[in-house]
């Protein structure tokens, strides 16, 4: 029994963490003005010279979007997007970033519910994944494991799990 409680509280934190990318693009916790810029939402104007191309791939499938966030090191939202799925890859390009340290979280919302849907114990229904490929156990990633730099143009490819 205490195993499963353990596995509960795993999945349960994996959820929370999650749903903190769970987004309507409408909305906002904070009372801040978003830019939007190629259908990606910013929270501040962001100015720098960089762009960043991420590839999801190894989604189920082609329904639904990709939600997405890109967080700095502080864990500071800078923007956040959905994304059309095709041939089980989502496609994100974020433009006009300066350099620095960052880190992504999303998931495939795969009924278009807005949210990351879980089962049993809380474990994720739908397709999810961090930077660097980044996994938990027992619960979502340590925010270090999904950090990287930002110093030029890049392209980063994340694999889906579930």
């Amino acid at each position: 029994m205490k195993n499963r409680t353990t596995i509960k509280m795993g999945f349960l934190a994996l959820l929370m963490s999650m749903n903190s990318i769970a987004f309507a693009q409408e909305s906002s916790t904070k009372k801040e003005k978003q830019i939007v810029r190629n259908g990606v939402y910013f929270n501040t104007a962001e100015t720098g010279p960089h762009a960043l191309t991420l590839k999801v791939k190894k989604l189920k499938n082609d329904d639904g979007f990709v939600y997405l966030s890109l967080v700095d090191e502080n864990k500071n939202p800078i923007a956040k997007t959905k994304v059309k799925i095709v041939d089980k890859i989502a496609v994100i390009k974020i433009d006009s970033l300066p350099s620095g340290t960052y880190a992504i979280q999303y998931y495939h919302d795969i009924n278009s519910n807005g949210k990351l849907d879980t089962g049993a114990f809380g474990i994720p229904e739908e397709g999810y994944g961090s930077s660097n490929d980044a996994r938990g156990f027992m619960g979502p990633p340590d925010f270090a494991d999904m950090i990287f730099e930002l110093k030029e143009d890049l392209a980063l490819e994340m694999k889906t799990v579930n």
